[in-house]
């Protein structure tokens, strides 16, 4: 990815949506009452009381982070039958999927889901906020964005984030983000981490960098993932391409703390370009555990042109290694967009789901505005595969 520069600054225009948002409520099958709660002032005391000796208290299944599907997986109390992850596969690849979001530039979502209600992240869009985030009981139908990172953390450069993720620990959030490191000689993206009592935010941000591998051109993407023993890890990728030399970029893990504030023992490289498409970058990494087997999902190639894609490869584990599971993109440029990536993954009682942004909606004209879109995934003998749109969720 270029680190990202050119997603900063103003955007144009609006998407159009390929679907109304009554369709999709149809669609998920979404139901709940939870109100958003107004961001919490005891959020800003949080670090300065030493959150970091939070006792871990375990997830619960239903609070599960959205963007990992580890034990929990299958289980009831997330609401998936096992049935559903082979759903019939998709008869027409060129209509993969649905765009949810009619709105500004909406590029790398995140879904988080809590009791109910959903938590929709992108990286800074039309909005000023630093990190937008919407919220529906009702997928599609958002309220306006608020700023879940309202401050810039003194290493960062102002109106440079991206790339969010949000994860629950025992009683509080952690959010992890990209932003361009400050006072650096070239754009250099480095991984931010901040904390919440709120799933919506405001966090507050660590004043040091959290991953930065400064000989590698930096640290962007960041996902963390829930083994099926509860051990946290945290997978980003190295940004070699920033320096603007043929290196091939790679992805990485590291366990995490249980409070999600620290890192633990040494990075391990897990991923590297192995196809002639990826064009020697992936980036974007989400892992997900079903049926007993890791799979990576990952875009490949750079973001800003048509053959940028997502991939797929399967792991031994979150230490890797991960290997491609076919030679060719699992999802790339078609009649609903060119250039489909910075994919996320959340599951909910109607199944599973694969967020991304198209590069643009319509081709053969790429550019923002980027629109959000998802696809349903089912889950096979030979791993993952794009599936038909639920008629109904009350199947879920």
């Amino acid at each position: 990815m270029l680190s990202r520069a050119t997603h900063a600054g103003p955007r144009r225009g609006t998407v159009v949506t390929g679907i109304t948002a009554a369709v999709v409520a149809v669609t998920l099958g979404v139901a709940g009452a939870l109100s958003l709660h107004a961001p919490s002032a005891d959020a800003r005391t949080a670090r300065e009381a030493g959150v970091s000796r939070v006792a871990h208290l375990g997830r619960m299944a239903a609070l599960a982070p959205a963007s990992t599907l580890g034990a929990a997986v299958g289980t009831t109390a997330l609401g998936l039958r096992t049935p559903y992850y082979e759903p019939p596969a998709l008869a027409d690849p060129q209509n993969p999927g649905v765009i949810v979001n009619s709105g500004p530039d909406q590029p790398d979502p995140f879904v988080f889901v809590q009791s109910g209600r959903y938590y929709l992240f992108t990286s800074r869009d039309q909005v000023p906020q630093n990190v937008p985030v919407r919220s529906a009981t009702v997928f599609g139908q958002w309220g306006a964005p608020s700023d879940a990172l309202p401050d810039t953390p003194a290493w960062a450069t102002p109106d440079t984030m991206w790339a969010p993720d949000v994860a629950q620990f025992g009683d509080h959030y952690m959010m992890y983000f990209t932003s361009e490191l400050a006072g650096s000689s070239q754009p250099t993206m480095c991984i931010g981490d901040a904390i919440s009592t709120n799933p919506a935010g405001p966090y507050i941000p660590s004043q040091t960098p959290f991953v930065c591998q400064l000989s590698m051109g930096g640290s962007i993407d960041p996902r963390v993932f829930v083994d099926s023993n509860g051990q946290d890890s945290m997978i980003w990728k190295s940004d070699q391409n920033s320096l603007k030399t043929n290196i091939p970029t790679a992805i990485w893990s590291q366990p995490l703390s249980a409070d999600g504030l620290h890192l633990l023992g040494a990075p391990t490289e897990i991923f590297s370009p192995e196809e002639a498409w990826q064009n020697a970058i992936v980036e974007a990494p989400q892992m997900v555990l079903v049926n007993g087997a890791y799979y990576l999902f990952y875009s490949g190639g750079w973001f800003n042109q048509t053959s940028y894609a997502i991939g797929v490869a399967r792991c031994t584990g979150p230490g890797g290694p991960c290997h491609d599971t076919s030679s060719k993109p699992f999802l790339a440029s078609n009649a609903q967009g060119a250039g489909p990536g910075e994919e996320s993954v959340f599951s909910n009682s109607a199944g599973i789901w694969m967020l991304y942004t198209p590069w643009s909606s319509a081709l053969p004209n790429p550019g923002p505005p980027r629109p959000v879109a998802m696809a349903h995934l089912g889950f096979g003998p030979e791993g993952p595969y794009l599936a038909e749109p639920l008629e109904t969720g009350s199947k879920g």
